[in-house]
């Protein structure tokens, strides 16, 4: 928590607001792929959270879990108020955030789900269209596998993601090719041993 963004009220300028999109575009909505981002690396990611080489290097470290295949979605916020003074009513504190988000891969990731419950380290990390947000606080995770009496539906594992932190997760270009499921070693070794294979002498 950023006590200062409380506090600090001396300074009343805000940022300019643009009126057109530079790229012409806009971003589209579900929560697509995302993560587990752990506290200790946090600080580090943020400092350039668009470049690739320190999202694999906290992956290799264990600190940082990709879920490359989501579908969820993310309320926006609901803004908490304090009590007022002088002449103001209430003053704002932040909010509380949820996303809720899908993963269709039940028994395999029985076990990650488990491993989650009760723990508080844990930034959550969530891209849409094209742009990648990371909670600023640890997350709360309560992971959960409904059945329904359709014989056709799914089972898979639906979350709820809760934290509470000043203002919303700012957008970042996303390093797209570290949000993927890495091959599998039956797809690696043949791959391997392919690119060892010596060449045939030309006679």
């Amino acid at each position: 928590m950023a006590y200062g963004d409380y506090y600090n009220s001396c300074d009343d300028s805000i940022d300019p607001h643009y009126c057109r999109d530079c790229d012409n575009t806009t971003e589209k909505g579900r929560i697509r792929r995302g993560g587990w981002l752990r506290h200790s690396a946090y600080a580090e990611i943020m400092t350039d959270p668009t470049d690739p080489l320190k999202w694999e290097a906290a992956a290799a470290a264990g600190d940082f879990i990709v879920l490359p295949e989501l579908s969820g979605t993310f309320d926006g916020g609901a803004p908490k108020y304090g009590i007022g003074y002088g002449d103001s009513k209430e003053r704002y504190q932040g909010s509380d955030f949820v996303a809720n988000i899908k993963d269709p891969i039940y028994k395999e990731n029985w076990t990650h789900y488990r491993s989650l419950a009760g723990k508080s380290n844990w930034h959550f990390v969530y891209l849409t269209e094209t742009q990648l947000h990371v909670s600023g606080v640890p997350v709360t995770v309560a992971p959960k596998n409904p059945v329904t009496e359709n014989v056709d539906d799914d089972v898979i594992w639906e979350s709820e993601v809760k934290w509470f932190e000043f203002f919303t997760p700012a957008p970042h270009d996303a390093p797209m090719d570290i949000f993927i499921c890495p091959p599998a070693e039956a797809e690696v070794a043949p791959a391997m041993a392919m690119q060892q294979e010596p060449a045939l002498a030309e006679y």
